[in-house]
């Protein structure tokens, strides 16, 4: 059954795609970091500002810095840190309050697709233009990846104008998604690494090993109860089996023929090759299990685990893992999807310029360098890819030298924000999420599950 709404999704999926950015990547260039911007950083000095930061990588990075920043600018900086749904329910919390607790905060344009419609930001761009509190030619926004930095304009148009009208947020990683493995299980196995979807349900059974510590399993993912799961990881297994939200006649696919084989391939992987429990894993579990070695394939994970993985004081496979592409779907198609950690300033905030300066620091080449060199992975500037350390660093991850970059070039060519702007589109996903759960746990319908949850989504949208 479809169900008819918006016909821009062709054209959004083509603005937000992250094509062109591989070439960024490329390392072993060489560019002198630009100093600071000359403007008046004590303007602020004596304020206060209050950050909700979501448990991640970049936040490890950061904390570390945040002294340069006080001394900088005199500006004291208190910060909660949560994991993700208990992190974003407390923003939402304070948003709607209007109370303003929060000056600025991790969130993505999906998150900002809600809270720009509420009237709950701050439009970054006259921060920008004011050149008294910003150095326009050394903080250097064209230096952002073109398509990273428009996935935080939005016209608030629900289902058009993504990457048009305000800035909303200010980009401080990139996340697509990849395949990593334990190449000596697979050699011991007599397997080669899954060139499609189908080749890895063949394989799934024989994804089984025994390590010192006991049972080694075939696959790990992420496969949690919430949006994410048809947004990102298993979202990237629906868009290579050509299953969008909203296709380009403006029909809605969550129950599609492709999307309920996509689905029925998904949720045998897991019930053949997971533990039990495997449908709860959230994506840090799913980070820390493959890095613990009880798993012989990371399954379509975000590949800024890999600092993770490389790192011997937090893996147990750091000499032991290799990177590849997702797997083709059934046409022989790749596609992904990408997510953006970006930090936004709340309209409610009494601090504002000091809010701003902040995030011009935190954004700043020099700051974001520094935090990818503490794991804070994948960078959204030129300029820290082609930084010889941030190179270095990046050109030794992988079975051999410069897998993980080549890896990462190839999904950015098909890596996009391929969802319609919508202010309601997490509950939506959230609704999508639960028919794929409601399939693995209860060993229902798949087809029955997509379906009603397609009507309750049409329904949201008003159809």
């Amino acid at each position: 059954m479809q169900r008819k709404h918006s016909r821009h999704t062709g054209h959004l999926a083509r603005s937000t795609r992250l094509v062109g950015f591989a070439a960024v990547a490329a390392v072993g260039l060489s560019v002198a970091n630009a100093a600071y911007a000359e403007i008046d950083w004590m303007q602020q000095s004596g304020s206060k500002i209050n950050l909700l930061l979501i448990s991640h990588p970049f936040v490890d990075s950061l904390k570390p810095l945040l002294p340069e920043f006080t001394a900088k600018t005199g500006i004291e900086v208190t910060f909660e840190e949560l994991a993700e749904q208990p992190g974003f329910e407390k923003l939402l919390a304070d948003l709607s309050s209007g109370t303003g607790t929060y000056d600025a905060f991790m969130t993505s344009p999906l998150n900002n697709w809600q809270y720009a419609t509420a009237g709950w930001l701050e439009a970054l761009d006259g921060f920008i233009d004011n050149p008294a509190l910003t150095d326009a030619e050394a903080y250097d926004i064209g230096d952002f990846a073109p398509g990273i930095l428009a996935s935080g304009r939005w016209t608030r148009e629900p289902m058009k104008g993504i990457g048009e009208g305000s800035l909303w947020g200010l980009p401080i990683n990139f996340e697509t998604y990849q395949l990593a493995y334990r190449p000596s299980i697979l050699k011991e196995l007599g397997l080669e690494v899954p060139q499609t979807y189908a080749d890895l349900l063949a394989m799934a059974p024989k994804l089984k090993a025994e390590g010192p510590n006991g049972a080694i399993y075939g696959i790990i993912t992420r496969f949690d109860k919430y949006w994410d799961l048809p947004y990102l990881t298993f979202g990237t297994m629906l868009q290579s089996y050509g299953v969008e939200m909203v296709d380009e006649e403006g029909n809605l696919q969550i129950c599609s023929p492709e999307s309920i084989a996509a689905t029925t391939d998904f949720v045998e992987l897991i019930r053949t090759a997971s533990p039990e429990g495997a449908g709860a894993f959230t994506w840090d579990q799913a980070m820390q299990g493959f890095a613990s070695g009880q798993y012989i394939i990371s399954l379509d994970e975000a590949n800024l685990f890999a600092p993770v993985y490389e790192d011997p004081s937090q893996s147990a496979i750091s000499d032991d893992v290799g990177y590849a592409p997702t797997p083709l779907g059934p046409d022989g198609k790749r596609s992904a999807g990408a997510w953006v950690w970006s930090m936004s300033m709340n309209s409610a905030s009494k601090n504002k310029d000091a809010a701003w300066l902040f995030l011009e620091w935190l954004t700043s080449k020099e700051t974001m360098i520094k935090t990818h060199l503490g794991g804070n992975m994948n960078p959204v500037r030129a300029s820290a890819w082609a930084n010889p350390d941030v190179a270095a660093l990046v050109e030794s991850w992988g079975e051999h030298p410069g897998q993980y970059r080549e890896v990462a070039e190839e999904m950015a060519k098909v890596a996009g924000v391929n969802f319609p702007p919508h202010p309601e589109l997490t509950r939506m996903l959230d609704r999508w999420a639960e028919a794929i759960q409601q399939s693995y746990f209860d060993n229902g319908n798949v087809e029955e599950n997509l379906c009603a949850a397609q009507a309750d989504v049409a329904r949201m949208l008003g159809n």
